[in-house]
């Protein structure tokens, strides 16, 4: 059920934005011709008074579209959902309490017992721990595909195949995939093609126009971008759809409480120039890094000998701003360049205004065997980058200065 001032279905409706960076601002909050708080009020209440039994009845029986429960619906996040929705050429956004829980929505929405679910292996961990260990729980089955074997992605799929999962650039080493090509099979089998966008953001990349059905991001990490709220969300142009997940999202209970939308919607203003100043940055840092004596290799989209340079080159509008690196002298010179950074934090997420350095191993593939580490191309040597908007002369310097160590 759709509540009033939900994105579901209102995506473009009452906003035609020229430019992405207009609909960051203005999308789900536009206030001309109206007195009042320059920026949406955060609506931080649990339930909703309703003035009668006749009104609660229209309510609960699809009649009225007003706000009775935050967990069914709250104004403050739909016009996050509004914002996210538009910037992803969407036609209704589901915004929920992280992006494992935006996951469990849409794969809910569609998969059921005796389903199947065909994923790229190179994704997230906690992506694979759901598929593996909950969802088999479901009676529903995941096969996984590595990287090197994505050109033979119909062989995987079968009648059984409901869902595709992908995800582009992927973490940490940034290969990317043919998302048209992706979304080609999966409707081929009648499959719902779903895209983490996370590390591309709407900015850069847009899988609904490349044939995707829905797209799905942490939020927690670029859309939010100060490292201060957990959320996810998933958009698509299928508004029967986007029902199905908001239902799925409010029975399970992965709802966002309405002071982190606020945060989120805030975030989202300044998603644009965030992105393209942190993407110039990773450029040049990647560049630097490139052929430096003690880099065994830098892994980064906008270089041709990256896995899948071509198709980022043709489905990105930049190279993003993630850069990872291969360190020469393996895991304990790994450890020592990360002790030595001074601008750079550790930290175990990205995205946010500051910069981060995260170690693989030790975070999002901790719990992976020697085996599947090698096919992931993930090593003790791995260190992830994320790029913030700092000065890129203050970042290089400080880069420099840890590899001096």
């Amino acid at each position: 059920m759709v509540r009033k001032g939900s994105a579901a279905g209102s995506a473009g409706a009452k906003i035609a934005m020229g430019s992405l960076g207009t609909a960051c601002v203005h999308a789900g909050e536009e206030k001309h011709g109206k007195a009042g708080s320059l920026t949406t009020d955060i609506a931080q209440t649990a339930v909703f008074a309703l003035p009668n039994v006749a009104r609660l009845r229209d309510i609960v029986t699809g009649k009225s579209s007003e706000y009775y429960y935050t967990r069914n619906a709250n104004p403050t996040t739909a016009a996050a959902e509004e914002k996210i929705s538009v910037l992803e050429g969407g036609h209704g956004c589901v915004v929920t309490s992280s992006g494992t829980s935006a996951l469990l929505a849409a794969v809910l929405a569609v998969c059921e017992q005796g389903d199947e679910i065909v994923s790229m292996l190179d994704v997230y961990g906690g992506t694979i721990k759901l598929f593996e260990v909950v969802l088999s729980k479901l009676g529903i089955k995941t096969t996984f595909v590595p990287y090197t074997e994505m050109s033979r992605l119909e062989s995987f799929c079968s009648k059984k195949t409901k869902l595709i999962f992908l995800e582009t650039p992927t973490n940490p080493t940034l290969r990317c995939v043919d998302l048209a090509a992706a979304a080609r099979v999966g409707h081929k089998f009648g499959a719902t093609v779903v895209a983490d966008n996370t590390f591309a953001t709407p900015i850069l990349q847009r899988p609904l126009e490349l044939g995707c059905d829905v797209v799905l991001h942490s939020a927690t990490k670029y859309l939010g971008g100060h490292s201060d709220l957990t959320a996810g969300a998933v958009v698509s142009r299928d508004e029967a759809l986007v029902a199905k997940m908001r239902d799925m999202s409010v029975t399970t209970g992965g709802v966002l409480d309405p002071g982190a939308s606020y945060l989120l919607l805030r975030g989202l203003k300044t998603l644009e120039v965030r992105v393209e100043k942190a993407a110039k940055n990773a450029r040049c840092i990647a560049q630097y890094l490139r052929g430096h004596k003690k880099i065994a290799r830098v892994i980064y989209p906008g270089f041709e000998e990256n896995e899948g340079h071509e198709i980022a080159k043709k489905q990105m509008s930049d190279f993003g701003m993630m850069v990872s690196v291969e360190m020469k002298g393996g895991g304990k010179a790994a450890e020592r360049f990360i002790n030595s950074l001074r601008l750079w934090y550790l930290a175990t997420s990205l995205g946010g205004v500051e910069s981060t350095v995260s170690y693989p191993v030790l975070a999002s593939h901790f719990n992976c065997s020697k085996e599947r580490l090698k096919v992931l191309d993930v090593s003790p040597a791995t260190v992830r980058l994320s790029v913030g908007i700092e000065s890129c002369g203050d970042l290089i310097g400080d880069v420099e200065q840890a590899l001096g160590q």
